[in-house]
């Protein structure tokens, strides 16, 4: 059965959100804002898609599809700290429109537990880390040690590589590199091993020490399970924000 989207349709007129003939910096902060609502949104949604119609593989037996399960999870993961640090120069590079009274109007609106996460947010952006919550920390960890610019990533993947594959515990998961070709088809071939190097230049960078194994890892546990929530959190408070443009626009006499 063919799923659809759910949701309550709404409008205001065009002219409110945007005005033609006159720049304000607001309105654009407030139009970017909801473009990247809509780029988490979609993140998280490209997991749920992965996780709910795909076989959780057994990571116990290597094969393409634990190959390709693991590394299109890893892959969400690199787009998902890639926005969020788009997300963090966005905010350094906005922050005079943030202490404007038209913009404070609307954050003293929304709920005290997404103005706190805001305050954090703009803290993490700024690198005042000692008032950066703790969801947010093992992002930030990432999004510090990792690039992700391909002509930048060369020495960091390759550091990775080795550690996952010359480390002190050799498993089936890092006994051989592997990968799956098939001449002229895209769709059964990828290079796990990539992958692999990837997601172990990540774990670095959430704690994790170079040639240890990540079994167990207390630091990895935690960046994964505060992961998604830490999305949504951030999401919930830029969709409070945009709806209170929203509204502020809708009642303001035009």
């Amino acid at each position: 059965m063919d799923k659809e989207f759910e949701g309550e349709l709404k409008w205001i007129d065009a002219k409110f959100l945007i005005t033609e003939n006159h720049y304000s910096q607001i309105e654009s902060v407030f139009l970017c804002l909801s473009l990247i609502f809509n780029d988490i949104k979609g993140l998280i949604l490209f997991e749920d898609t992965l996780i709910n119609i795909y076989k959780k593989p057994d990571i116990d037996n290597p094969n393409c599809h634990l190959g390709n399960y693991s590394g299109v999870l890893i892959q969400i993961q690199k787009l998902i700290v890639g926005t969020i640090n788009e997300f963090f120069i966005f905010l350094k590079k906005n922050t005079e429109v943030f202490a404007t009274n038209e913009f404070k109007e609307i954050l003293e609106k929304i709920p005290k537990e997404n103005r706190e996460i805001w305050k954090s947010l703009l803290a993490a952006a700024h690198g005042n880390f000692p008032n950066v919550s703790d969801f947010l920390k093992a992002i930030i960890f990432i999004r510090n040690n990792v690039s992700f610019h391909y002509d930048h990533s060369g020495k960091i993947l390759r550091n990775a590589y080795i550690s996952r594959f010359f480390g002190k515990v050799i498993d089936k998961a890092n006994l051989y590199a592997y990968y799956s070709s098939v001449a002229n088809d895209n769709n059964q071939t990828r290079f796990f091993f990539a992958d692999a190097a990837l997601e172990e230049s990540m774990y670095i960078a959430a704690g994790k020490k170079s040639k240890e194994s990540s079994f167990g890892n207390p630091s990895l546990k935690k960046y994964n399970e505060q992961l998604k929530d830490t999305l949504v959190a951030v999401s919930n408070t830029i969709a409070y924000l945009v709806n209170g443009y929203i509204t502020s626009k809708r009642n303001r006499p035009h």
